[in-house]
């Protein structure tokens, strides 16, 4: 089974599944720990209540597993049912779990939890102290973030490239454009760390979003390992859109384009871009060479958990219960926002997909 997932059989890995004895907590291991890494995270938690249902005792790796897919599809209220039952098989000691168990919280959004997990580890390494740093960071407490890097500092613990990033990755959700440049200074200069395409992705992003679009423009001309890289283009390029720089952004479309034709994102950023400064029949050659081209954007996925259950919701997915009154929400709501003029009114958006 183990052999078939890490070749991407994942039918294989299920067909032997269904053949072998399932009463060992191993097998259902590893079929969980199989989906998580082959990303089906729906199908991981479902395994895991499966084997709850066989009544097949899980273990530290079990738990691990579990919070890991349940961190993926931030499904918050699966994450504290996992955390209630390694409180009830005593594995708090466990410093995997209770790391996992952090990274699950943090993810999930649940920042003060997670920072309660972090308090009682058994152990503080570099891995917990980077995921509590993290999660402060992507969920706007930027503040907290470098104050728990400075205490990391203080406790001897010598931070990594990935822990350079989340510094870095929070400086750009806040918008610290100074802090950021003098983290990444302190990376290379201090402590010899050399910046890879996500740290500079954190740099530009920063600088860009900062309306600084030619010096970011410059740190990539100035760095040959990094120039052409698609990725960093389409980061500067989307901060040229928001800024409406359209001289650079039409001269980084270019080169997008040239490097990845099928890409659709670059055409439709470029529609957009088009579009905030009403030249529109540009837009519509844009649009129109999409067609041409056969690309179409990758259709987006949201999930949510009502009453212990997780609902994915795909786009232009028409197969949902109460799609009609769903979508009345959601005009309802786009008004509101297309005309600020209007006062917030209070709606029960519950009671009427439910009436």
């Amino acid at each position: 089974m183990d052999l078939y997932f890490k070749c991407g059989k994942v039918g294989s890995a299920e067909t032997i599944f269904k053949l072998i004895p399932k009463k060992e907590a191993v097998s259902w291991n590893v079929m969980i720990s199989g989906y998580v890494t082959a990303g089906k995270f729906f199908e991981a938690y479902g395994i895991f209540s499966d084997m709850r249902e066989a009544h097949v005792e899980a273990d530290a790796i079990t738990f691990t597993s579990v919070l890991a897919a349940c961190s993926q599809l931030a499904a918050l209220e699966k994450g504290k049912d996992v955390h209630k039952l390694i409180i009830e098989r005593k594995l708090e000691d466990g410093e995997v779990v209770m790391g996992a168990l952090l990274d699950m919280y943090a993810k999930c959004g649940a920042v003060d939890e997670a920072f309660g997990i972090f308090r009682i580890l058994p152990e503080r390494d570099l891995v917990s102290w980077t995921s509590m740093i993290t999660a402060y960071g992507s969920h706007g407490r930027v503040h907290e973030a470098l104050k728990l890097f400075a205490d990391m500092l203080q406790s001897n613990v010598k931070p990594d490239r990935v822990t350079f990033l989340a510094i870095l990755s929070a400086c750009s959700h806040a918008g610290l454009v100074d802090e950021g440049c003098y983290y990444f200074n302190e990376m290379i200069n201090v402590y010899g760390i050399i910046p890879r395409v996500e740290h500079y992705s954190c740099l530009i992003d920063l600088i860009g979003r900062a309306g600084r679009l030619n010096e970011a423009y410059e740190i990539l001309q100035r760095n040959p390992a990094i120039t052409d890289d698609v990725g960093l283009l389409s980061t500067l390029f989307s901060a040229c859109r928001l800024h409406r720089n359209l001289d650079l952004g039409f001269r980084i479309a270019r080169t997008l384009i040239e490097k990845n034709p099928d890409d659709s994102s670059t055409y439709i950023t470029l529609s957009h871009m088009y579009a905030s400064v009403q030249k529109w029949d540009e837009m519509r050659t844009v649009r129109s060479q999409m067609k041409k081209l056969g690309l179409k954007k990758n259709p987006g996925c949201s999930w949510t958990e009502i009453n212990q259950k997780i609902y994915p919701f795909f786009s232009e997915d028409n197969s949902r219960l109460h799609l009609e009154s769903v979508n009345k929400c959601i005009l309802y709501l786009t008004s509101h926002m297309e005309d600020e003029s209007i006062p917030f009114m209070h709606f029960d958006i519950e009671a009427q997909i439910y009436s």
